[in-house]
């Protein structure tokens, strides 16, 4: 009796430890997928300019309002400038004045310092952890806002960003149900003698409260039975196993799909940090990453070609009709050179009126093809509506096997084609190099 009794005691404590690194492995994802989101946001060249340069409020709207509530369960998003003092509040769905303080806790300051421990001019560190109290939990993820410039240099600013997740009684309920965690709840005090549990520490080490359940307790669930006899003891332990290692088996499963869910979160994030929002099209960090992967070894060899496309008057399309129709004008040129170049072909918007095109079979006679159906095209008015838009394409091509002579030859080329009166192309040539070298007046590009 005495054995049965210790053999169901053993069981019970290996079903208690096993729910806790359960419940570990659990909220150490949660974290991890939190901080990366926070990373992806608050490491963005465009994050930095529309919160840390300029407070742009259409740019929130559009970026944070809706989306991280609905799509990311984030409730929280707070940027502060370098004196903690808060610049921007989106609580709950909607900007707001909110007190970080009292929604949060002096816990919320420990993890912005340590958010702000990272080296300047190095990629950001996120700092995650749980803030508040037990009436009002979080977790969080703090990230000193950074950019980078044309050479993918590093730049610290002394903005934080951070991000807050409520942990609620649904968020509790649902963990509880995914995982097996059998009426999770918040406690001030540690868990009983047949429960499990959690310590709830903040960023600063104090410890606020636990989380508590209640785990299957496989020895006192089967103890009756083993109470049987030597042999029901022997047969009931291996169903135990057996159960035990069924029920781990899915909920392995369902942290193997946590993280497929977070990673496909992070790659949707990445993608969506290399793409011109307006056309869909690859931008000039993608641009400079594709020239980077080129002249890797394990790359093609030999030439290569970039075709760079700057519009003409197209200044005077915003100024006459506004920048609504100018981006649509946008929209059609990057529509028109998906059809005028190879689909193996990589198009990217580098910002205003400026595109260029990186040739995956830089064949000379395709590439100049393309350049003069390009400038042939955009030569044609193009009809909104009511309006009439009437500009043009200047094109400048280089060919080299020096990667990173390609967006400075095909500069010089397009310099070239705008001198000679715009609405042309010119191919780069030493020629035209010692023509610019000797030239004093500046290159007017936009418009």
């Amino acid at each position: 009796m005495a054995f049965v009794t210790f053999l169901a005691q053993s069981l019970d404590r290996n079903s208690i430890k096993s729910s806790e690194r359960i419940f570990r492995s659990m909220m150490g994802d949660r974290a991890q997928h939190l901080a990366d989101i926070t990373l992806e946001y608050g490491y963005w060249d465009i994050a930095v300019e529309h919160l840390v340069y300029k407070l742009n409020m259409q740019w929130v709207n559009e970026t944070f309002v809706d989306y991280m509530r609905d799509e990311l369960q984030i409730d929280g998003v707070h940027v502060l400038d370098g004196n903690n003092t808060p610049k921007l509040h989106v609580v709950d769905g909607a900007l707001a004045n909110a007190d970080l303080l009292a929604r949060y806790g002096p816990s919320v300051m420990d993890l912005i310092g340590k958010a702000r421990a990272t080296a300047k001019d190095e990629a950001p560190v996120p700092a995650t952890g749980l803030i508040g109290s037990l009436e009002g939990l979080f977790l969080a993820s703090a990230a000193l806002m950074t950019t980078y410039n044309e050479n993918n240099d590093d730049k610290s600013t002394d903005h934080v960003l951070l991000f807050a997740q409520p942990i609620n009684k649904d968020v509790l309920a649902a963990m509880s149900e995914r995982y097996g965690l059998s009426k999770l709840y918040l406690s001030p005090v540690k868990p009983s003698f047949r429960q499990a549990g959690a310590a709830i520490e903040t960023p600063g080490g104090n410890v606020i409260g636990h989380f508590v359940w209640y785990p299957g307790l496989e020895g006192s669930r089967l103890l009756p039975y083993l109470m049987i006899g030597v042999l029901v003891v022997y047969v009931s332990m291996f169903l135990a196993a057996r159960l035990f290692f069924r029920r781990a088996t899915v909920v392995v499963r369902a942290l193997e799909d946590a993280k497929w869910e977070a990673e496909k979160a992070r790659e949707q994030l990445a993608d969506l940090a290399r793409k011109d929002p307006l056309t869909g099209l690859g931008n000039r960090r993608f641009l400079d990453e594709t020239l980077t992967r080129l002249q890797s070894p394990g790359d093609r060899a030999g030439k290569y070609a970039l075709l760079y496309i700057d519009l003409d008057r197209f200044k005077e399309i915003n100024d006459t009709f506004g920048h609504e129709t100018g981006d649509v004008v946008l929209q059609h040129v990057a529509d028109s050179l998906r059809a005028l170049v190879d689909p193996e072909d990589s198009i990217f918007r580098l910002g205003g009126d400026e595109f260029a095109v990186v040739f995956a079979n830089p064949k000379r006679e395709r590439v100049l093809s393309s350049g003069r159906a390009i400038v042939e095209h955009f030569s044609k008015p193009l009809q909104l509506n009511d309006a009439v838009c009437q500009y043009g394409a200047s094109v400048g091509i280089a060919f080299s096997a020096d990667i990173p002579d390609l967006m400075r030859q095909a500069d010089i080329a397009l310099y070239a084609a705008k001198r000679q009166g715009r609405g042309r192309m010119a191919v780069y040539s030493s020629e035209l190099l010692e023509f610019r070298e000797a030239s004093e007046e500046p290159v007017v590009r936009r418009g």
